[in-house]
C-alpha cells in the first residue's frame, strides 16, 4: 500500500516574495563569507622591504657574483626560514629576491654568502653547465672560498624598514686564487 504526502503551501502573498528572494540571499551571504575569507587570509607571505646593496672585491665592484641571504632566527616561534638571493650587476649592485625578482627581504638579521667562480680553461663548444661540471673541469674561486657559505663567511647584515646595514659587502681576494 502506497501513501502519498501532500504539501500545503500558505496562500500568503508575502511568502511568495520571501521564497523568490531566497536565491538572492544565498548569493549575498556567499559573497559576504568569501569576502571575509579573502580579506583575512592574504597569501601567507611576510612583508618584505626592497633593499639594494653592493659587493666589492679588493675595492672594485664585483660583477656576476651570487649573493645569498640566510635568515638568522632568534625567536623559536618564528617559522620563516626562506633564503633569498641575487646576482650583482656590472656596478656590483644587487637587489635580493625572496619570492619574485627584486622583491626584497623580510625585516631581520641575515648571514650572507658571496660566490663567484670561473672555469679554468675552455670547455668544448655546445655544452651546458651540467655537462661542463660532469667533465670535471677545474674552477677558480674569484671570491674567497670561505665566503661561499653563510655559516663560514662571517658576513652578516640587518634589514630594517629603512634599508640594509651594511649595504656594501667588501671582500678581499685570496692570493694565489683557490682552484678546485
Amino acid at each position: 500500500m502506497m501513501r502519498s504526502i501532500a504539501v500545503i503551501l500558505p496562500r500568503d502573498p508575502f511568502m511568495k516574495i520571501h521564497l523568490n528572494m531566497a536565491p538572492y540571499r544565498i548569493a549575498f551571504l556567499t559573497f559576504i563569507v568569501a569576502a571575509g575569507i579573502l580579506a583575512g587570509c592574504g597569501d601567507g607571505r611576510p612583508s618584505l622591504v626592497k633593499v639594494t646593496g653592493k659587493v666589492t672585491l679588493d675595492g672594485q665592484p664585483l660583477e656576476g657574483a651570487q649573493v645569498a641571504f640566510q635568515p638568522i632566527n632568534t625567536d623559536p616561534k618564528d617559522t620563516f626560514h626562506r633564503p633569498s638571493s641575487s646576482i650583482s650587476n656590472a656596478a656590483g649592485e644587487f637587489t635580493p629576491q625572496t619570492y619574485l625578482p627584486g622583491d626584497g627581504l623580510r625585516v631581520g638579521k641575515y648571514r650572507v654568502a658571496v660566490v663567484k667562480q670561473e672555469l679554468v680553461g675552455t670547455p668544448p663548444p655546445g655544452l651546458n653547465a651540467e655537462e661542463i661540471q660532469q667533465l670535471g673541469m677545474k674552477r677558480k674561486w674569484i671570491t674567497p672560498k670561505a665566503a661561499s657559505s653563510p655559516e663560514t663567511s662571517g658576513i652578516e647584515v640587518e634589514v630594517t624598514s629603512a634599508g640594509m646595514t651594511p649595504n656594501v659587502i667588501e671582500l678581499k681576494s685570496v692570493q694565489p686564487p683557490e682552484i678546485e
